[in-house]
């Protein structure tokens, strides 16, 4: 039998240290999925410019230059892979809404847009405590863990 494609893996963590920290009384959640190729793909567009420069004066000289946010990078793979989270806005309401799917997983339900105003809210150690969860579940991504960036 040839191989059969299954479900992404879907995990759901309490961010322990975002609670422990800000002394909530109920536990903050991220359901993060694993990355299929397409999340894979998105992700190495950021590594796909790299300009080399010539010196005239010294002929035998190439810079090489790529410009890459790490900031960015961890933005764009918790855009690609986190699903569900129970974080709230000022207002009381979800800072990342999601939706179920067809197949009874939950998708996040706001453009890319929208992501990116809402993760800039976020205070960067639970930012970097989100990201953390995604490396967890997508190790590829995981620099030396994974593959190197």
């Amino acid at each position: 039998m040839p191989l059969q494609l299954a479900a992404p893996v879907y995990k759901t963590f309490e961010l322990e240290e975002t609670d422990e920290t800000y002394e909530v009384d109920e536990a903050t959640t991220v359901t993060i999925k694993q990355a299929a190729q397409y999340e894979h793909e998105r992700r190495q567009q950021l590594f796909s410019t790299l300009e080399r420069k010539f010196k005239e004066l010294e002929p035998d000289e190439i810079i090489l230059v790529q410009t890459l946010s790490t900031e960015e990078l961890k933005r764009l793979e918790v855009w690609l892979t986190l699903v569900e989270c129970n974080i709230l806005d000022m207002d009381g309401n979800p800072l990342f809404p999601s939706k179920e799917n067809k197949d009874g997983h939950s998708r996040l339900a706001m453009t890319n847009t929208a992501f990116v105003k809402a993760w800039g809210m976020l205070q960067p150690d639970v930012a970097d405590e989100i990201h953390n969860k995604v490396l967890e579940v997508n190790q590829r991504w995981a620099g030396t863990v994974g593959e190197e960036l």
